[in-house]
């Protein structure tokens, strides 16, 4: 009767463990980064870069899948399955598209669930090599003596360099004339040409150039300097402050996301940034790796949203 109650007790205890020990830890299949850009772009070199060490990380294949626009890529993983196997990486437009963008699909705090700031990227103001200015004071001095006759290209209306270009004219008192490109490329090859004489550039675009002479860095948008253009003055040095607000990088689950799971993405990316590989690519793209836990991205977030709104409000900024 004993041996009959005691194997009754330990049928009773698989019973009750058998679910768990079946449940398989998270992650059991590969992940995907969703990429709100096409290949090629620094987002999705972004992404690639940091995917192939999660990888090793996560000891799952971690796939990267691009999508066509900012809006369908976010809303992609906004609507996913909150399970952890998408993510996505975004680029800082996430935090000025709902100043931009009427009846978006998806709220940035509510629909997404921040993971971790993967870099950051100051912009650099920019002039052709041929260029008259020799500084940021040259500009604003023309600028100042031709109200509304000078001009300042940005890779399409609402994006970050177009944005920055509207602090600056509030901040040193100028009347520019917004030249909007279809994409940074085109506006740089304009500069280069000698057709408009300023751009906001990405950071990672402006070092190779500016090494080759074909560009003019003459500062740089960032409380200091950059180490891959230790010579170029920051806006604030260059005696213009009120300038704010650089590229940046982040990733995003699905908002609803288990803690526990976040946790572990989050952890492959500081990992991830930690890798001499890792950090050799960037630092050769002269963006900085960030990491730190989800509050960093979440707070960031926080903050830039209220400040894009305010901008697009007071500059009379075209919406969609």
């Amino acid at each position: 009767m004993n041996l009959l109650k005691l194997a009754a007790l330990a049928l009773s205890a698989l019973s009750v463990t058998a679910p768990a020990l079946a449940a398989d830890p998270y992650p059991t299949k590969p992940v995907r980064i969703v990429v709100n850009s096409s290949p090629g772009g620094l987002t999705d070199v972004v992404a690639r870069v940091i995917s192939a060490r999660m990888s090793q990380e996560a000891g799952q294949t971690v796939v990267v899948e691009n999508r066509s626009s900012a809006v369908v890529g976010i809303d992609t993983v906004a609507k996913a399955p909150a399970d952890g196997y998408t993510v996505g990486v975004f680029a800082s437009a996430l935090s000025s598209l709902p100043a931009l963008v009427a009846n978006l699909p998806f709220n940035p705090q509510t629909s997404l669930t921040p993971v971790a700031l993967v870099i950051s990227a100051p912009l650099v103001i920019v002039t052709g090599s041929k260029s008259q200015y020799q500084s940021v004071r040259d500009y604003v001095t023309d600028a100042r003596s031709k109200p509304g006759k000078v001009s300042v290209a940005s890779g399409g209306s609402g994006t970050l360099g177009h944005l920055l270009s509207e602090q600056f004219q509030t901040a040193t008192g100028t009347q520019l004339i917004h030249v909007p490109y279809k994409g940074g490329a085109p506006a740089i090859a304009d500069v280069m040409g000698g057709h408009v004489p300023l751009f906001f550039d990405a950071i990672a675009t402006t070092v190779p150039l500016a090494r080759e002479g074909k560009i003019r860095p003459l500062a740089i948008v960032s409380d200091k300097r950059s180490p891959a253009l230790p010579d170029v003055p920051t806006l604030i040095e260059a005696g213009f402050p009120g300038v704010e607000g650089q590229a940046w990088f982040g990733m995003f689950a699905p908002a609803g996301t288990p803690p526990d799971v976040v946790a572990k993405i989050n952890a492959w990316v500081n990992r991830a940034l930690q890798a001499p590989e890792v950090r050799e690519r960037f630092t050769a793209l002269g963006v900085v790796s960030e990491g730190g836990a989800p509050a960093v991205m979440g707070d960031l977030l926080n903050k830039e949203l209220p400040r894009w709104s305010k901008l697009v409000r007071e500059r009379n900024i075209p919406t969609n």
